[in-house]
């Protein structure tokens, strides 16, 4: 038992002993633990330590831009590389963040890199971005970031910045360089294509197709096949052969070809291609271009054409024509030219112009300046004078006209020119021969008037010591001769007078034939005495003349009117009118007299405002100041249901002054202006008013002829037609003429009235009881109406003498079934003294003033009913 208890406690002892051991063997190891781990945190934190130095050290002496930022993008260390890049201070950039110096542009994008990054979504990130510089200036950077955690947070950002903004500056132009070339080769239609001869694959572009045609996939796409099918069939040989050439590695090709579109259209195709080498060694390829110039090609067709056409014009034309380069070289002559100036083409090409044309002026000696010169040198056209000569290389010299102008190109360089020629030698001859005939008359060689008041037109300008002086010269007792020997004789006689008066003037005087026996000189800056002892030796010349003609001797005179071309004469109408009125002052004071217009002569100044009232009268006319009046004849019998009147004539002046017939009838009556005032009036009345008189069918009206008009035998066919056009019934018209007319114009007047008269017109005498052989007249000269002369009616109350003509007056008149109207009753006591007479209508101002013919209408107008507007215009 002991021994079991000595082994228990010995064993106990031995496992406390080992228990011991165990807890002091741990604990060594434990310490020895702590102490390796110790001595290796140690030697850690010294590399970690020896690690940032390293790092810092790198950072700082990186060539490209480093920093540590915060979580929060804040700089907490930066590199001098960094502060040169963006030109900041490092404590500028110390004291912000990097989001401060990023483009704007470039925010979003950076923040949310950023923020995949701290999450966790991202262990770093590359971008490109712009920075701000200090100046400003946006630079392009690279930026790499990456993240250092710490128990499981980041601790702070690593960036790398790299300045990438030249790179990036040369990729945006190299960018823009191909959209460029894109844009150019889309607007200019180009299409690229490339073709690999080993594999025979052939790459289009879409420009490609649609110069073709064709869309993609089409038969042979891919291939040369699908270019081989389009060529037109007579290109075919001819662009293929180029093409294997290309191939071959001989040359380059650049050709034209036609191609056939699907639906039979041919277009033009310009290809250019050439063999370039592959970078990597490979086979070589086949680049190329094409362009469709089926416009570039019609253009030029268009052209050949037109030049073709021009080259036959100017061979065929009658025209020479001659081209010069720049320096005046010829170029080019047709044949026109050649037969004009005596070279062939082939001899003047590259002449000198002048050597060729060698042109002078008519009667002046020397060469003239060559227009194509003056054209080089201007740069504008220009033209020869007239009376410029070309001289043949035979000697021989042609009149010529011409035209030169320059050429120039699209920049507005003077390139050549150009001169076109005609020969005008004949029809210039021609030319003086009609400008002779046309300022000559044909009868004595004289100037003719048209000329003669040309040069008068002229001299009014001319200032010299002594004024121009117009002379007019009038024949006297020449009707004499035209009518007794006839015309053939005055025509010879005029020829004479022509000479005589031509021996009497100076040299440079003009000497005139005006019209028939009528002769005007214009005396240059002549004095008024010698003016006037020239005419007094033309009276005296011509005085002196015996015109001899079939044993028969005739002697003429002459009546001269002067007048001084003055500042008080402005026109030629002028000068004429005042010469004429001097003239016929010469002649009303005897004949073969000299007479000088003064304003203050009272017959000349008479004479005058006739002529100056004739020379307004046509005018008044087309300007239709003329207006028709009418003045009331009244039937003495109340019971008459018909009303009378008659027309009369007025004229408004160019002051709107109404003038009565004694202002301007005279005039008219003596310079032929009557007859178209009668056709006036009758025009009026007939056809432009006669709506307004048909409407008043009560209504006659009297018209008065002039005698004039009776001597014209165009008159009578124009009455005719007016009356066969005018829906007014003939017998409601009434002409009248004066019994003095009737006297002189017998015959004439009788043919005239007596046509009225068978239209179904009335005819009324008017005036009658004038004459010393009125009722004579009656027998010979049927008439409707007689109207009794006022003389005999204005004192009819006090003379029994007058009583008594009136009454035998209207006896014969009613015996003869004649009517009677009394003229000027100015009282109205008159009336019963008339109507005891029987007189059968009365007419004055007792009866009724003239009065505007529309105001008459506006009397004798319906109650209900308007006027045409053509009476209420004006008439």
């Amino acid at each position: 038992m002991n021994m079991g208890r000595g082994r228990q406690g010995y064993t106990l002892f031995w496992t406390n002993a080992m228990q011991g051991v165990l807890v002091g063997a741990v604990t060594v190891a434990i310490v020895l633990l702590g102490a390796l781990l110790f001595q290796r945190s140690r030697l850690r934190l010294a590399q970690v330590k020896d690690s940032e130095v390293r790092f810092r050290l790198a950072m700082k002496h990186s060539a490209i831009g480093m920093a540590l930022l915060s979580p929060r993008g804040e700089w907490q260390a930066v590199n001098h590389a960094l502060c040169d890049l963006m030109n900041y201070d490092e404590e500028l950039l110390l004291g912000s963040s990097y989001q401060v110096i990023t483009h704007p542009d470039d925010q979003l994008k950076s923040r949310s890199m950023l923020e995949d990054l701290l999450a966790g979504e991202i262990e770093g990130y590359s971008l490109e971005q712009r920075f701000i510089a200090s100046g400003g200036e946006s630079i392009w950077v690279r930026l790499s970031v990456s993240s250092v955690s710490a128990e499981g947070a980041v601790s702070y950002l690593v960036a790398q910045v790299e300045n990438i903004h030249a790179a990036k500056l040369s990729e945006q132009a190299l960018q823009e360089s191909r959209q460029r070339l894109q844009m150019a080769l889309e607007v200019g239609g180009v299409g690229i294509w490339q073709y690999s001869p080993q594999n025979n694959v052939l790459f289009w572009d879409e420009r490609m197709y649609e110069l073709y045609g064709l869309q993609p996939g089409a038969p042979g796409d891919g291939s040369l096949d699908i270019w081989r099918n389009s060529v037109h069939p007579d290109d075919y040989t001819e662009i293929t052969t180029a093409f294997q050439r290309v191939i071959d590695g001989g040359e380059d090709l650049d050709a034209e070809f036609r191609v056939c579109w699907p639906g039979g259209e041919i277009r033009h195709i310009r290809v250019r291609a050439e063999t370039v080498a592959r970078a990597d060694g490979g086979d070589a390829l086949v680049l190329g271009t094409n362009w469709d110039v089926t416009a570039e090609k019609s253009m030029q067709q268009s052209l050949a054409h037109e030049k073709e056409r021009l080259r036959v014009t100017l061979t065929s034309i009658a025209d020479g024509v001659v081209a010069t380069d720049e320096a005046g070289r010829v170029t080019f002559m047709n044949p026109v030219a050649e037969s004009l100036t005596g070279w062939r083409e082939e001899e003047a090409e590259g002449m000198p112009v002048g050597d060729v044309l060698k042109l002078s002026e008519d009667n002046v000696s020397g060469p003239s300046p060559n227009p194509i010169t003056v054209a080089l040198n201007g740069g504008d056209v220009c033209f020869l004078r007239e009376g410029s000569m070309l001289q043949n290389r035979d000697g021989s010299r042609y009149e010529i006209q011409d035209s030169a102008a320059p050429l120039k190109s699209a920049e507005g360089q003077v390139t050549g020119a150009v001169m076109v020629f005609r020969d005008v030698t004949t029809r210039r001859a021609m030319q003086k021969k009609l400008r002779y005939h046309a300022t000559r008359d044909a009868l004595t060689g004289l100037t003719n008037r048209r000329e003669f008041e040309n040069t008068l037109l002229e001299s009014l300008d001319e200032e010299g010591p002594e004024n121009n002086i117009l002379c007019f010269i009038d024949l006297d007792r020449f009707k004499v001769v035209n009518d007794t020997a006839g015309h053939v004789a005055g025509d010879a006689l005029l020829r004479e007078c022509a000479q005589v008066i031509g021996r009497q003037v100076r040299e440079g005087d003009v000497v005139a034939r005006l019209g028939g026996d009528e002769f005007g000189l214009l005396l240059r800056h002549c004095p008024a005495q010698c003016a006037t002892q020239i005419a007094e030796s033309v009276i005296a010349a011509l005085g002196e003349i015996r015109f001899a003609w079939n044993e028969s001797l005739y002697d003429i005179g002459a009546s001269v009117g002067l007048v001084q071309l003055d500042a008080d004469v402005s026109t030629v109408e002028e000068a004429m009118s005042r010469a004429d009125v001097a003239c016929y002052a010469a002649k009303h004071r005897g004949r073969n007299q000299v007479s000088v217009y003064t304003s203050d002569d009272s017959e000349a100044s008479r004479r005058h405002l006739e002529l100056q009232m004739a020379a307004g009268l046509r005018e008044s006319l087309e300007s239709n100041r003329f207006l028709l009046y009418a003045q009331e004849i009244r039937p003495i019998d109340p019971r008459s249901e018909q009303s009378h009147y008659e027309v009369l004539l007025r004229l408004r002046d160019r002051n709107g002054d109404i003038l009565s017939p004694g202002a301007f009838i005279p005039a008219a009556e003596r310079y032929q202006m009557m007859p178209h005032i009668d056709r006036w009036v009758l025009t009026q009345l007939l056809i432009t008013l006669s709506e307004d008189l048909a409407a008043l069918p009560h209504l006659n009206l009297a018209i008065n002829l002039s005698a004039t008009s009776l001597d014209d035998p165009t008159f009578i066919p124009f009455l005719e037609s007016l009356l066969n056009q005018t829906p007014l019934s003939p017998e409601r018209l009434t002409f009248e003429i004066t019994e003095t007319t009737v006297v002189n114009q017998l015959s004439s007047a009788s043919d005239l009235l007596g046509r009225i008269r068978e239209q179904g017109c009335k005819v009324a005498l008017d005036d009658f009881g004038s004459g010393f052989s009125s009722f004579n007249y009656l027998k010979h000269f049927p008439v409707d109406v007689i109207k009794i002369d006022g003389s005999f009616v204005r004192n009819l109350l006090h003379s029994s003498v007058d009583r008594t003509i009136v009454e035998s007056i209207n006896e014969v008149a009613h015996r003869l079934g004649v009517q009677t109207v009394a003229e000027y009753v100015e009282e109205l006591a008159l009336i019963p003294v008339l109507e005891e007479a029987g007189v059968d209508f009365v007419q004055g101002y007792a009866i009724g003033r003239p009065q505007p013919l529309s105001a008459l209408f506006e009397q004798q107008q319906p109650e209900g009913l308007g006027l045409s507007g053509k009476v209420l215009a004006g008439h």
